[in-house]
């Protein structure tokens, strides 16, 4: 009972993901402007709202999924929630035939989806990590594996470069050059982490540019609105991620 109460729930959710996507395009249409120009530049606040009730729906369809048998469906990309919505007719909901189209097409989806998690997990037993770090990093190193196997990508990836920054800056401390780090004379503060670990602790440089590729990938996904993160992105993020840990903790 509870079930067919919640899949009704995700259905109408469908509903109104498909009629605020159709209502943000039509506005798109008829002003001649792209997403950026009208979310950024204009002063539409209708296409603002728009957006917004358009996350919130991701968001809610995400959350409702948790509670049923699709749940490996919550790392779907947005794109493929709105794929699903496309059959969510609000005129329809009790249609069984319509419902039964929904359900087949996320048994197809939950499949794919199992298929992908399951060649992930295959691909990260060689990354679980056999260096002693503190038990604190050590949870997030695998919370950044099972952000991967879940396809969470972004995730991923900004993990992998918050892990390195922390035991960077231990290692840095350790050595004695903290105050490099706070910045606290003036010709210090031109030094970035990789300067720090390159210059004063003369770090290999090998293991310097692996930081650097982990922090520059992060830097772009958090500061650049149309970065791309993909399944190979963050999997080489995790296996720098790996190696900069395996070199740097034999060095405390």
């Amino acid at each position: 009972m509870y079930e067919e109460k919640l899949k009704k729930e995700i259905l109408g959710k469908f509903s109104e993901l498909r009629d605020v996507v159709e209502e943000r395009d039509e506005i798109e249409e008829d002003s001649g402007l792209s997403y950026m120009e009208l979310r950024y530049e204009s002063n539409d606040t209708l296409y603002g709202e728009l957006c917004h009730r358009e996350m919130q729906r991701i968001d809610d369809i995400r959350g409702m999924l948790l509670d049923t048998k699709y749940a490996p469906l919550t790392g779907l990309t947005d794109e493929q929630i709105k794929e699903l919505s496309f059959y969510a007719d609000s005129t329809n909901l009790d249609d069984p035939t319509l419902r039964e189209k929904i359900e087949n097409n996320l048994n197809i989806m939950l499949l794919k989806l199992r298929g992908e998690i399951k060649e992930r997990e295959r691909q990260v037993k060689p990354l679980y990590l056999t260096a002693q770090i503190d038990e604190r990093n050590y949870e997030l190193y695998r919370q950044v594996i099972k952000c991967y196997i879940y396809g969470t990508f972004e995730a991923s990836c900004v993990l992998c470069r918050a892990i390195a920054e922390v035991i960077a800056k231990r290692l840095i401390e350790k050595k004695g050059y903290g105050d490099w780090l706070a910045g606290k004379k003036k010709e210090l503060k031109r030094l970035s982490i990789a300067g720090i670990l390159r210059e004063k602790l003369l770090i290999d440089k090998k293991v310097v540019e692996t930081y650097s590729k982990i922090a520059r990938k992060a830097d772009k996904i958090l500061h650049k609105k149309n970065e791309k993160t993909e399944e190979r992105n963050a999997l080489e993020s995790i296996k720098l991620l790996q190696f900069f840990i395996e070199q740097i903790t034999g060095m405390f």
